[in-house]
């Protein structure tokens, strides 16, 4: 049913439905969920809003339902039972609506929140979701913002916390472990060259003390990495895009939240800004944008311990 790349050890499995990147990404039950993203065709970008559904079992894609408008880019966070997705745009609006996706696996409207943001940070902690950087516009990044806050899924409500301790944030990698809020690269807008600039920064948030602590940056500048928490205290970093002349990279390293070291290992099995899911035993990277205007439909999965130094 399947092959594993001999080069990381990565188990190939059914592609996606179709080549995507941007799109929500969760694990619901047993099922991985696939929502929304961006595509090409014929040079022009595409808007998805099909909702689809995973079987490890079957080892097969399902379409689910439809989201009530395109969708990409949004913050997302998983959530008693549920995978959580905030905002993101349809590549002319920028949403406000948060939404949730449960074992149904229809996505239903929780409620509205009184700004969008494209592009931001994510993670759960507790009971909210938290929310770093972003834009309001997708197609102005001069307005990414430093602001971070909380959103509580009980009941919607909105706290600005202490902002992050860099110019701006989108792009970037967020994973929470415990109390604490990791986030890694990503990029700011330079308006003096009028360009992204890539940023290799981390830094973390602790939740009860309510202030940033500067980490070991890592090892290179880089956008749309993406990260994993695999278990109580350690984070899978991975992929992303280094810069104009790298462009995209299959480089992964485990963030150690107690030591606050990188560790390099296994490679992902393609180059790409990629999605990881992590469910049971197993990291799943899905799709992803791996060369400009362009996305992949790969799916691959790993066990996450086979990602740990021996």
């Amino acid at each position: 049913m399947t092959t594993t790349s001999s080069a990381a050890e990565w188990e190939r499995l059914a592609p996606l439905p179709e080549p995507n990147g941007g799109f929500v990404a969760g694990a619901v039950g047993d099922q991985i969920v696939l929502a929304g993203g961006t595509n090409w065709k014929d040079d022009t970008k595409q808007w998805l809003r099909r909702i689809f559904t995973y079987s490890p079992q079957a080892n097969s894609w399902q379409e689910t339902g439809w989201l009530d408008a395109p969708l990409a880019y949004s913050v997302v966070g998983e959530h008693a039972g549920a995978l959580w997705f905030a905002s993101g745009s349809s590549g002319t609006n920028t949403h406000t609506v948060v939404w949730r996706i449960d074992r149904s696996l229809a996505a239903k409207s929780a409620f509205t929140l009184g700004h969008g943001f494209v592009l931001a940070g994510s993670a759960v902690i507790g009971s909210s979701l938290h929310v770093l950087g972003g834009t309001d516009d997708m197609n102005d990044l001069a307005h990414a913002t430093n602001t971070f806050l909380s959103i509580d899924l009980r009941n919607g409500r909105t706290t600005k916390l202490p902002d992050y301790p860099e110019p701006a944030f989108i792009t970037g990698a967020s994973a929470a472990c415990g109390n604490r809020f990791f986030a890694f690269g990503g990029a700011r807008w330079d308006s003096g060259s009028n360009t992204v600039a890539n940023l290799s920064s981390a830094h973390a948030f602790n939740t009860m003390t309510k202030r940033w602590e500067n980490l070991a940056p890592l090892p290179y500048a880089v956008r749309g990495i993406n990260a994993c928490p695999l278990d109580g205290s350690r984070i899978l970093l991975a992929g992303g895009y280094k810069n104009d002349a790298e462009e995209f990279t299959d480089e992964a390293f485990i963030f150690d939240t107690r030591t606050a070291s990188y560790t390099p290992t296994k490679p992902l099995p393609y180059k790409a800004m990629v999605a990881l899911v992590k469910s049971g035993d197993w990291v799943y990277c899905l799709g992803g944008e791996d060369k400009k205007k362009h996305r992949t439909d790969a799916m691959f999965r790993i066990k996450w311990r086979e990602l740990l130094s021996r």
